[in-house]
């Protein structure tokens, strides 16, 4: 079989100038060079190994990170997934896999990204993203039997057949929420998106179980839960005061939405921690440079897109046979956005 370093010496260039050709790299080459390897490929027939490989196992070594949404209008993405795509692409590289990352501009729209995607044979597997309580799109791909694994432990009627990687999302939410209670806080807001993401269901499933641990009654207005935009925290949070609806704390689920807390109670007066409590999801090191430094839970976002990756590819090349589910660790970062309940509180 045809190899580069032949490519090479029959086009009287280097190894490094091939690998530049068949990879793309067309401004590292003179067009005059990449003709004469073009040419000397095309005449010998010459396919790559990764080609070679993908013909003789009739699959396309590429994976397909899907958004049901458009990233631009969903909040949580802004932090999260910069660290859970180095983690995927990681484990791509690896496994010599290539990454496809599309979106669409309705919502949820499973015969555009999904069926479509699926009948076109392009890609091995999905990662599916942003996951809702009975997501329909679990029931198209288990009706094309293509292997897919999913951010977030699956919520639901039928459940217990899929994969999926996630942090234990109601273990988590619950601890946090403690170290509010130990601290003498009891009105604590819960700040999230819909109800229908198995990620608000799941943290506000925790949250719920400390408070009534403690006795403590739910309060219905200091759950704030829907698609909320960053400039709309600050109209949430003012209606609160204005209200007179008494809060001494606040629990966020993404780091995002917790910066954009933290300015808001500002603007509206509060003093940070001595006034209002903020304890917020971390994902990346920015909450080093907040001020106050936020305090908070710090899930692994790179992790989390290896791991992921990495099962489905497993998945895939029909190394582990699922269904698999699988916890990441979380750890607990004590910042300056947290304090004992204070008097305004």
């Amino acid at each position: 079989m045809m190899t580069i370093a032949e490519i090479a010496r029959l086009a009287g260039v280097s190894k490094a100038t091939v690998s530049n050709v068949l990879n793309g790299r067309v401004d590292q080459v003179s067009p005059k060079t990449r003709a004469r390897v073009e040419r000397i490929i095309k005449e010998y027939g010459y396919v790559p190994k990764r080609a070679a490989r993908s013909l003789k196992s009739n699959r396309t070594r590429t994976i397909a990170l899907l958004f049901p949404h458009l990233p631009a209008n969903l909040i949580a993405n802004t932090f999260f997934f910069p660290g859970f795509l180095s983690g995927v692409a990681r484990a791509c590289e690896e496994a010599s896999y290539q990454l496809l990352i599309t979106t669409s501009a309705r919502s949820c729209d499973t015969e555009f990204h999904y069926e479509a995607l699926v009948r076109s044979q392009s890609v091995d597997g999905f990662i599916v993203s942003e996951i809702f309580v009975n997501d329909p799109r679990f029931g198209v791909l288990q009706e094309f039997r293509i292997p897919f694994v999913s951010i977030g432990k699956p919520e639901g009627e039928d459940v217990s057949w899929m994969s999926w990687v996630d942090h234990n999302q109601e273990e988590v939410s619950y601890n946090a929420v403690q170290r509010l209670l130990e601290l003498g806080h009891r009105d604590i807001v819960f700040l999230g998106l819909s109800r229908g993401r198995v990620y608000t269901m799941q943290r506000l499933a925790g949250y719920s179980k400390a408070l009534k641990e403690r006795g403590i009654p739910l309060r219905e207005e200091l759950i704030l839960t829907e698609e909320i935009e960053k400039d709309k925290v600050a109209e949430k949070l003012g209606k609160l005061k204005e209200q007179g609806i008494a809060f001494s704390a606040l629990f966020v689920i993404a780091e995002s939405l917790a910066l954009s807390a933290l300015r808001a109670l500002q603007d509206l007066g509060f003093r940070i921690p001595q006034d209002v409590s903020i304890l917020g999801n971390i994902e990346t090191d920015n909450y080093r440079f907040y001020v106050p430094q936020l305090s908070g839970i710090r899930v692994r976002t790179e992790d989390l897109g290896y791991e992921t990756a990495r099962l489905l590819i497993d998945l895939i090349e029909g190394k582990v046979q699922g269904p698999v589910g699988k916890y990441l660790e979380a750890d607990f970062v004590e910042g300056c956005s947290i304090g004992p309940r204070g008097e305004r509180g």
